[in-house]
């Protein structure tokens, strides 16, 4: 009987050692590592200060930029824990004017990745403080490049769409990434015939 149940433990133990040896290699196993793009959200709120407005009593659209741009980089930490810089402003489009004394909404998540690189989508809502009306006033996509990318430890992780918003903006991610390499070889010879040469200097 004593036989039996030493028997008994010694499976017990062998099966959770099995399952902790096997947890620890999905941990290891670069294919487990998978985050939605509600992991990588970023969000923030503000309401617009007369400091932010243009000549036109609506939010100046620098400020909306650097929200994106903040919003964006915290989005790719969240995702990859790890620093990242800016690479590239893909696309920025203002669809609606912000107006004074608006409340704003700033939302950005992972909308894909590379070996190097994560793409993040962000969007701005205005919300009117009087009727609570909401709408689209402009979103972005924007490229960062992973600074320590070169550690042999780091593997980027794969990203997860749940949302049907998520789903459509992933879903344009390798015909968009296809695009900008194409404007990367281009800008690549533009900036090859640039010239440091400022308007005040000295002819020569």
């Amino acid at each position: 009987m004593q036989k039996q149940s030493e028997e008994a433990f010694e499976a017990k133990s062998c099966d959770t050692i099995k399952k902790i040896i096997q947890t620890r290699n999905d941990d290891m196993n670069p294919t487990k590592k998978e985050l939605s793009c509600n992991q990588t959200r970023n969000v923030r709120t503000a309401f617009v200060s007369y400091s932010e407005l243009n000549d036109k009593d609506t939010l100046f659209g620098g400020e909306i930029m650097s929200h994106f741009d903040s919003a964006c980089g915290r989005a790719v930490f969240n995702f990859v824990k790890r620093p990242s810089f800016t690479a590239t402003v893909d696309l920025i489009a203002f669809i609606q004017p912000v107006q004074k004394n608006e409340a704003i909404y700033v939302e950005a998540y992972v909308s894909g990745c590379g070996n190097t690189s994560v793409e993040a989508f962000a969007k701005l809502t205005a919300t009117d403080v009087r009727t609570s009306e909401s709408r689209i006033c402009a979103y972005a996509f924007l490229t960062f490049v992973i600074t320590d990318s070169s550690d042999p430890d780091f593997v980027m992780p794969l990203i997860q769409p749940e949302s049907e918003e998520e789903k459509l903006i992933c879903s344009g991610y390798e015909e968009r990434r296809t695009n900008n390499l194409i404007k990367r070889n281009q800008n690549s010879r533009l900036l090859a015939g640039l010239s440091t040469k400022q308007i005040w200097d000295a002819q020569k």
